[in-house]
């Protein structure tokens, strides 16, 4: 989504929200297609012999957990070339799992506009077979992005996520300032949560500010 700094779960205050993150999110292998398609759009594929949901680090080993026992597939689609300033993309993903749980099947699809320096967004996600037969996740994510400039920027974002195990839907908001000059970048989020972890009646606020040096 547009964002003047992170995405509205990227700002130091933890939602505890769950989006998609499919099977490429694992020790994969990835191939960009563009040759041969219409201008403006790419294919992209993943696959992960072994979606056990985590990335070797150095001397470490790889195994199945008992949610994830095989294999794991992505393809998703954008497109630039519809329309001026028009940018679309969907996503399909499944990740063998245990019988017990079946296969974990997630969805998205949403678009950004951009005209002069406006940029609005909408994206819908669904992850089902997540934490119980049948229990599944759906997101919706909001955002419009301002740059007034070449240096300031402004956005607000709204994330909303259901879980139908817990039947909580958690809220989160963040409305975000970033400014550069030369090599340093200042930004500030005011962030918001409700419903944090799932849990119904919860509410926090966070508030970040960040300086950033590039020499």
């Amino acid at each position: 989504m547009p964002t003047a700094w992170e995405e509205t779960t990227g700002t130091g205050l933890g939602t505890g929200l769950r989006s998609v993150s499919g099977a490429g999110g694992n020790s994969d292998i990835e191939w960009n297609v563009g040759m041969g398609l219409p201008d403006g759009m790419n294919l992209y594929v993943s696959f992960a012999p072994r979606a056990d949901g985590s990335k070797n680090a150095k001397k470490g080993t790889g195994g199945a957990t008992p949610t994830a026992d095989g294999n794991g597939w992505d393809v998703v689609v954008t497109h630039s070339g519809l329309y001026d300033g028009l940018n679309v993309f969907a996503g399909l993903s499944s990740v063998e799992q245990n019988a017990t749980l079946g296969d974990k099947d997630s969805e998205a699809y949403g678009a950004t506009f951009a005209i002069g320096g406006i940029t609005v967004g909408y994206q819908h996600s669904k992850e089902e077979n997540v934490v119980a037969a049948a229990a599944y996740y759906e997101n919706d994510a909001y955002a419009i992005s301002l740059s007034v400039n070449d240096d300031l920027a402004i956005s607000y974002g709204i994330h909303e996520s259901k879980s139908s195990a817990q039947g909580v839907t958690v809220e989160a908001q963040s409305l975000q300032v970033s400014y550069s000059v030369g090599g340093a970048s200042i930004v500030f989020a005011e962030s918001q949560v409700d419903n944090q972890n799932y849990s119904s009646g919860t509410r926090r606020n966070g508030r970040t500010v960040a300086v950033t040096l590039a020499f």
